[in-house]
């Protein structure tokens, strides 16, 4: 059970991730900070060191959400080759109905931090390697399970996974359309046949 201080973080990390997510960390002020919250800058202070850790926190609440549905979309599956596919038809939904608003806090945030706010890069790059290893595991699993070859580099292939649905995602969101994001997962799950037993 949560404690009052604790209900009172997820309050803020629930309504300010969504602005973080949307405006980025230069673009959300104060008084939108506070207006979403119906708090003073004194009572987000309390229970955050800062701006930055406010806007840390924010980004690994909005990542954890993300990461959740993912686990229990794939988690529904029986094979390693269905649980990828599952993740690419989730991120195919995703693109226009993201659990935050605002699209892939991962995209989003790596590209705020990347010449600025070093604390919040490291959480970044962490959060990014963590989903490229999500990857990775399902295809090791796969080739232990005797369901993917054993000729390829799982490593080079999580990477390619993981970047093509990210450029997927940020083309469709920008052209505000989803063919390009279907031609990312098409060709995706076309990959992962071409390895698949």
């Amino acid at each position: 059970m949560l404690s009052k201080s604790q209900k009172t973080r997820q309050f803020i990390l629930a309504r300010t991730a969504p602005l973080f997510n949307t405006k980025g960390f230069e673009g959300t002020s104060m008084a939108d900070l506070t207006g979403s919250t119906g708090l003073t800058k004194g009572a987000l202070y309390g229970n955050f060191y800062n701006k930055e850790d406010l806007a840390m926190e924010a980004f690994k609440y909005a990542v954890r959400k993300v990461k959740d549905l993912v686990k229990e979309r794939v988690d529904q599956e029986t094979t390693y080759k269905k649980q990828l596919r599952a993740m690419l038809d989730f991120f195919a939904e995703y693109v226009f109905h993201p659990p935050v608003p605002g699209g892939c806090p991962l995209m989003n945030t790596a590209v705020q931090v990347d010449d600025g706010l070093p604390g919040m890069r490291r959480v970044v790059v962490k959060e990014l390697m963590s989903t490229v290893m999500f990857i990775y595991n399902l295809l090791n699993k796969g080739i232990r399970a005797g369901e993917f070859r054993k000729d390829f580099n799982p490593r080079e292939l999580a990477y390619t996974i993981f970047c093509a649905v990210e450029g997927g995602i940020m083309f469709s969101r920008a052209e505000r359309s989803d063919e390009p994001m279907k031609i990312i997962v098409k060709h995706c799950k076309k990959l992962i046949n071409e390895i698949s037993i």
